[in-house]
């Protein structure tokens, strides 16, 4: 990786990794068709991934920020024979380096059966071979100088701001000519402010034609309840009464609902998914996986197996409609491909959602007297045991609809399954959060959860 510090006046990097798309696909076809003469494999490909990556971090302490960015280009292969496989990846410096990471993932190939590589639908036009988009060091000063000038609550400091770009092209290559490429960007900011009762982390994704008010203004209002939320006198809570868990807090939740329903927690929790077409939720719980969303973290036409990422239906009013798979999930449950297979570090295809969401509802009328969750105070894991969700979570007591006494920060441990099976109401205010693996929920109303919780002042 090559990397550094810059100025605002940087332009971004002008190449990646010296990476030219075309020049790129040509070489890993002739490789393979190389590799393929020499060897005989019965399935064959590689896959490249070139990223541009920027980090602008403010410095509270010196209110100043500090720029890095770098660039890497790596690629995996893959390869099988009847009884042996190999999957090997390395990062690059030129073309010469296909053949060779080819004959090393031939000698390192060991026994076992590979799964069969997807079948790509037909294809009419030439795969995308524009670079990644350049990164924009000065657009991501004016955000994060706009956010630190309007959008820190009054009162509250700001530990740590990071705005993060990512530009990535990705490429998949078969040894029987099918080619596949793609594009993506994405930036994020990221905010940790320090309150009387801990600190809270929240993050917004900026969509490429998205003004910055459009984005900033909703974090500020976030922001500003959580710390309204967690500052003043406050009182341990009434276990008796309801719980409405605003977006902040639910979106923990709502992507351990997500988790569940990857298709390799359901191949090895076969109960889990024998339970598709069933109604496993109440009828007020719909899941989508929805890559078109305006609102949502990314945009994903395609997932790293060439296969389109459509729009998916994995909860219908309370029926499980099925999981997100990769390739080698869908054939272990039997399951039709999705166009989830993603590959993180480069590793195997693995399933991923791209912009999943609780549907918004429409709560009709909240209970009379609730508690209301509104503040997420930072803990070190959400999920610490498969399956169960723990949060820390500060608010309001609501009688009659009035905000009448603050709630200090109170310790839920959820178990995921049990706790949907047990949701009231799904709210309208559909929000998206980076810090919840880009999921995204509404306001999730629920009976009295809190019979183990643990109320009070969170130790910091």
């Amino acid at each position: 990786m090559r990397g550094g510090s810059g100025s605002e006046e940087d332009s971004g990097v002008a190449a990646c990794a010296g990476l030219q798309p075309r020049e790129w696909l040509t070489s890993a076809g002739e490789a393979l068709e190389a590799f393929t003469r020499h060897h005989a494999p019965s399935q064959a490909e590689l896959f490249l991934a070139a990223e541009r990556r920027l980090s602008f971090e403010y410095d509270a302490g010196t209110a100043r920020s500090i720029v890095n960015q770098g660039e890497t280009l790596d690629a995996m292969a893959r390869v099988s024979w009847d009884a042996r496989q190999g999957m090997l990846t390395a990062p690059v410096g030129e073309a010469g380096a296909l053949p060779l990471l080819l004959e090393r993932t031939a000698r390192q190939a060991t026994s076992g059966r590979a799964s069969p590589l997807p079948a790509l639908p037909a294809q009419s036009d030439s795969p995308s071979v524009s670079n990644p988009p350049p990164l924009q060091p000065e657009r991501a000063a004016r955000r994060m100088k706009h956010f630190i000038e309007t959008a820190v609550p009054p009162g509250s400091v700001v530990q740590a701001a990071l705005l993060t770009q990512v530009s990535t092209w990705r490429a998949l290559v078969r040894a029987n000519g099918a080619r596949r490429a793609r594009t993506e960007w994405r930036e994020e900011l990221f905010v940790r402010c320090e309150t009387p009762r801990g600190a809270v982390v929240d993050a917004v994704a900026f969509p490429e034609t998205a003004a910055d008010d459009t984005v900033i203004v909703p974090l500020r209002h976030r922001l500003a309840e959580a710390v309204d939320a967690l500052t003043g006198p406050a009182e341990s809570l009434d276990r008796d009464l309801p719980l409405v868990l605003r977006p902040a807090v639910a979106a923990p939740l709502a992507a351990g609902l997500i988790w569940l329903l990857r298709g390799d927690v359901a191949a090895a929790t076969p109960a889990l998914a024998r339970a598709v077409g069933r109604k496993v939720f109440p009828s007020v719980l719909s899941v989508v996986d929805d890559p078109n969303r305006p609102t949502g973290t990314r945009r994903v036409s395609m997932d790293d197996e060439g296969l389109s990422t459509d729009t998916l239906s994995l909860v219908d009013a309370g029926v499980l409609r099925g999981f997100l798979h990769a390739s080698d999930t869908a054939s272990r449950l039997g399951a039709p491909l999705n166009g989830r297979g993603f590959r993180t570090t480069l590793s195997p295809p693995t399933p991923e959602a791209v912009n999943p969401s609780l549907v918004p509802g429409e709560i009709a009328v909240l209970p009379a007297h609730y508690t209301e969750l509104v503040a997420r105070v930072e803990t070190f894991t959400t999920m610490p045991r498969p399956g169960t969700v723990t949060l820390v979570a500060g608010g309001w007591e609501v009688r009659d609809g009035r905000r009448v006494r603050r709630i200090a920060p109170v310790e839920l441990e959820l178990p995921v399954l049990e706790t949907f099976r047990a949701l009231r109401g799904v709210g309208t205010d559909l929000t998206f959060f980076p810090t919840a693996e880009g999921c995204g929920t509404p306001t999730l109303v629920f009976p009295p959860l809190l019979s183990g919780a643990q109320g009070g002042q969170t130790a910091r």
